[in-house]
């Protein structure tokens, strides 16, 4: 799950804008905030893509030769993420 860095961005931005709109977040802290929460999103998504290219390893070697389904994958990424302490 390659991500854009404006997609995360974006993304940062809207969260801190809604937590400015709820009275979480102070306008002064706002740039400090969005810097905080786009770390946070890009350290997820590279977890997340480690835990789904080590679940495709672990499928590789039990099922050569085929690529594993959509559930197959699902199931070993949430074993990988367990073993992680790291919640989907």
């Amino acid at each position: 799950m390659p991500t854009n860095i404006r997609q995360v961005e974006f993304l940062a931005r809207a969260i801190v804008n809604r937590l400015e709109d709820r009275g979480l977040v102070e306008f002064g802290d706002a740039e400090v905030g969005i810097q905080i929460v786009t770390r946070t999103l890009e350290d997820n998504f590279q977890a997340y893509d480690s835990i789904e290219q080590e679940a495709r390893g672990r499928l590789a070697k039990t099922m050569p030769g085929r690529e594993p389904s959509d559930e197959e994958l699902t199931r070993e990424m949430e074993r990988v993420a367990s073993e992680r302490n790291f919640v989907l």
